[in-house]
């Protein structure tokens, strides 16, 4: 079965230069480097964890060796995925047709400018799909699907929770606040530490931030480049659900796939150079899994149920 087209054109005369699909927001976590990169993984990925106790004693004479080394490890399993389409050239001949498709009946022309508009939909579309995985992929309830970081966070009691509430402007800082205290010592005094935030948390955040530089003559353009709340990076990540907050390192995220650049890779077959069946078909194909090392490095500030 072909994708469906459906058109509610009444085309007739010249086209616009260009062909204007739907807004995406934009796809941040891999752009932004949120999370640690393994590539070239097709089967499985060890996330290796190494624990150490010291040893350390008052000084006597002779060697007496002490403490503990614990080895462990956490498996990743990428799941590959595949997403086709096929468009028959006819349904664009009449409508979407300025002497592009040529006068053959044979639809010999070139589809050059539609084609362009359908991919770039596509790639937004899939982008913004899999950055919403990667935090709130369900592979239980959706085998489409990798379970993302939030899905797992969901199950496992390690990880610092802190229970949240919808955010506003008026208890955006309170509420930043309960989740940046319940880092550990050692995660406070760590380099590297981003403090990611929904969208709703991070407009009401820049909006105080405004209104207190009005009030107290610094202009509306307080913090405009960029957010610190006390020592940490205060990162924008839209895949997030409302009112989440999660602090770690990227460097204790992981996603596993094969290529990254698979992510943005569409191919495209004239089909009716072969089969000659008047259509072009695409597909994309990747893979990829989400996991971490250490759960208790990673605060999730959330208003879901604390994992139980």
């Amino acid at each position: 079965m072909a994708t469906s087209v459906t058109s509610t054109s009444n085309y007739s005369g010249r086209v616009a230069g260009e062909i204007v699909g739907k807004m995406y927001q934009e796809a941040d976590t891999l752009q932004k480097g949120l999370l640690t990169v393994f590539q070239d993984v097709n089967y499985k990925l060890n996330l290796r964890l190494i624990e150490l106790t010291g040893g350390r004693r008052a000084y006597t004479c002779g060697f007496v060796p002490a403490g503990s080394v614990t080895l462990s490890e956490k498996v990743l399993e990428p799941i590959k995925f595949k997403d086709d389409f096929e468009l028959c050239k006819e349904d664009f001949r009449n409508q979407w047709n300025d002497g592009d498709l040529g006068a053959s009946a044979w639809n010999e022309g070139n589809m050059t400018e539609i084609m362009d508009a359908i991919l770039a939909e596509k790639l937004s579309q899939e982008a913004v799909a899999i950055d919403r995985m990667i935090w709130s992929g369900n592979n239980t309830t959706n085998t489409n699907e990798f379970d993302g970081f939030l899905t797992q966070f969901a199950t496992d009691t390690d990880i610092i929770h802190v229970a949240g509430t919808a955010s506003t402007q008026a208890n955006v800082v309170a509420e930043m606040t309960k989740a940046v205290v319940a880092m550990t010592p050692e995660m406070q005094d760590a380099d590297g530490l981003k403090v990611m935030v929904s969208r709703n948390i991070y407009n009401n955040y820049k909006l105080y931030l405004i209104s207190q530089g009005l009030t107290n003559g610094l202009g509306g353009n307080a913090n405009a480049d960029s957010l610190t709340f006390g020592d940490w990076d205060v990162v924008l990540v839209k895949g997030l659900p409302a009112n989440t907050i999660v602090i770690t390192n990227p460097k204790n995220l992981v996603l596993a796939t094969g290529l990254t650049a698979d992510f943005n890779n569409i191919r495209l077959v004239d089909s009716d150079e072969t089969h000659l069946d008047g259509k072009i078909i695409g597909s994309m194909v990747y893979n990829g899994a989400v996991g971490y090392y250490r759960s208790d490095e990673i605060v999730w500030y959330t208003t879901e149920a604390e994992p139980a």
